[in-house]
């Protein structure tokens, strides 16, 4: 067959048919676009593949949490609830009072010890009493046998210069007396060490060490006291109260929860991109829920790949697992973005 072409129909573009139009050209380049769009349509998914790739090659874009670390004020002794002092959302500051607990068991060993104190004081005092009659009376003994030798020596020495007796019977008497002033010194030496209630060093050794336990029992004592009254360990604010008035807590029962005021953000990074991307010190973006892109750097990772939280899971089983990484914003957030949980977007 035998094509023929129409040389005069191909330089005519404005006729169609034999008859004269305004649409002829129009007509050709829309058949020419819905080509081009057919096209674009059937290569589409090729150039988000290409787009995906490069783009993943210069930056990565990973879900991410704002994140308050939470705290837990435990119970150190036993004991009840007396007061609460704050309510949930309750900002507190370091070493401000926020429970106050009542414990009967501290407060009768407190009175226990006490009343052992006063009895043991009252003991050392009484055996010093009894001590000290005592010695007083062989004292005033010895003092008057003392007087006796003194007469004896004097009347001998009279006797010694008339002439009327010799220096022998003399030396026993002095002996004697010597022997007797010397045991008078030991005694007033003792009654000046007896037992007194106000003098913990002068006290037998054996009340001496039971003293000495006692006082270590009360410093416990006193110590458990003071950790009856919970105060906050670092500024934040309370999220959540888990105790009531009156309820009895055992030791290392959580008596409230709170936040640190210092946020985190954490990034969730699939691991294949950890070594090439995430060394410490790299600066990411972070870009809030309204857009806006703030600074931040990269401090750490938190331990190996983990599940994603449930809120970044696409249900579909793939690229579930992620490794925590710990950003640090260059300056803090805007007010109304400080909340525990809110997802964020971090770009590598």
């Amino acid at each position: 067959m035998k094509i023929r072409f129409d040389a005069n129909g191909r330089r005519r573009s404005d006729q169609d048919g034999g008859m004269k139009v305004r649409y002829g050209p129009a007509r050709r380049v829309a058949f020419r676009l819905r080509w081009y769009l057919i096209l674009l349509l059937v290569a589409s998914p090729v150039l988000y593949f290409l787009y995906a790739l490069v783009n993943d090659a210069i930056s990565t874009e990973v879900p991410a949490l704002v994140w308050y670390p939470q705290h837990q004020l435990l119970a150190e002794v036993p004991g009840f609830v007396e007061s609460i002092a704050v309510e949930p959302w309750d900002r507190v500051s370091r070493g401000d009072e926020v429970v106050r607990q009542h414990s009967p068991q501290l407060e009768r060993r407190g009175r226990q010890i006490e009343q052992d104190l006063e009895r043991l004081r009252q003991r050392a005092e009484l055996s010093g009493q009894e001590q000290g009659a005592d010695l007083e009376r062989r004292i005033e003994l010895l003092r008057q046998s003392l007087d006796e030798f003194r007469v004896q020596e004097r009347r001998l020495e009279r006797l010694i210069d008339r002439g009327a007796a010799g220096r022998g019977e003399l030396l026993p008497v002095r002996a004697e007396r010597a022997r007797v002033e010397e045991r008078l010194a030991e005694l007033e030496g003792n009654l000046a060490r007896v037992p007194r209630g106000d003098a913990v060093e002068s006290w037998p050794d054996s009340l001496q060490l039971r003293h000495d336990d006692l006082l270590g029992e009360r410093a416990e004592v006193r110590q458990e006291s003071r950790q009856l009254v919970k105060a906050a360990d670092l500024d934040g604010v309370v999220t959540e109260i888990l105790v009531e008035p009156g309820q009895f807590v055992a030791v290392g029962t959580p008596l409230l929860r709170y936040s640190g005021t210092r946020l985190r953000v954490v990034a969730y990074v699939e691991p294949r991109h950890l070594e090439r991307r995430l060394e410490p010190g790299r600066e990411v973006s972070l870009i809030l829920p309204d857009g806006e892109q703030r600074r931040a750097t990269v401090t750490a990772t938190v331990g190996a790949a983990d599940r994603l939280p449930a809120a970044f899971r696409s249900g579909l089983g793939g690229g579930e697992s992620a490794v925590p990484v710990i950003v640090e914003p260059a300056s803090a957030l805007p007010e109304i973005w400080r909340v525990d949980s809110l997802p964020l977007r971090a770009k590598f």
